[in-house]
């Protein structure tokens, strides 16, 4: 009787030990399996410029005229550059959009302030160029401006092909505004 008992409780600690845990190598192996899985799920994006940029800059011309330019990044907008899947976690490239607002107030108190973008010579043109430009900056060229033309000088780039142009942006006396282009390269 002593070894039926004795017996019974062998038989009885065996089972109860083999209550279908995995071992920890298994388990070690199940989480690195998870845990690829949800990496190759993620995107990582990168924007150029990283954050939120803006550049402003106040002239004075001679003839008392004064030209206020901020430029800046949309936080909302950008160019799609190029992605790369073959890397775990994915990798996105985007370019940020920018903007100017430009105010210019002359000696007789009048003022005019508007604001440019990439989009503004979209619609003027059906270039491919356009479908991907961002304005890059606007500053004022001091030496082509007088007392009758305030002249800015625009220029885009286009980020997916490393191509841009360059534009004279006259604004009169009375805010009518003439754009011509100087310049544009497409082997940058």
């Amino acid at each position: 009787m002593k070894y039926l008992i004795v017996i019974c409780l062998l038989i009885g600690a065996c089972c109860v030990s083999c209550d279908g845990r995995i071992s920890k190598s298994e388990s070690l192996k199940a989480s690195i399996e998870r845990f690829n899985n949800q990496q190759s799920n993620t995107t990582t994006i990168t924007y150029y410029p990283k954050e939120y940029t803006e550049i402003r800059t106040d002239t004075l011309l001679s003839n008392g005229t004064k030209i206020s330019i901020k430029n800046y990044s949309l936080a909302a907008d950008s160019i799609f550059i190029s992605e790369d899947q073959s890397s775990i976690p994915k990798k996105i490239k985007r370019h940020r959009v920018f903007a100017s607002d430009v105010l210019i107030s002359t000696i007789s108190n009048k003022q005019f302030s508007f604001q440019l973008s990439a989009e503004d010579f979209k619609f003027k043109n059906s270039e491919d160029f356009w479908n991907a430009a961002t304005l890059q900056h606007v500053w004022v060229n001091q030496e082509l401006s007088n007392s009758a033309d305030v002249i800015l000088e625009l220029s885009f780039i286009n980020p997916k092909d490393n191509s841009f142009k360059m534009y004279h942006l006259s604004i009169n006396s009375s805010g009518h505004q003439t754009a011509e282009l100087i310049a544009e390269d497409y082997s940058i």
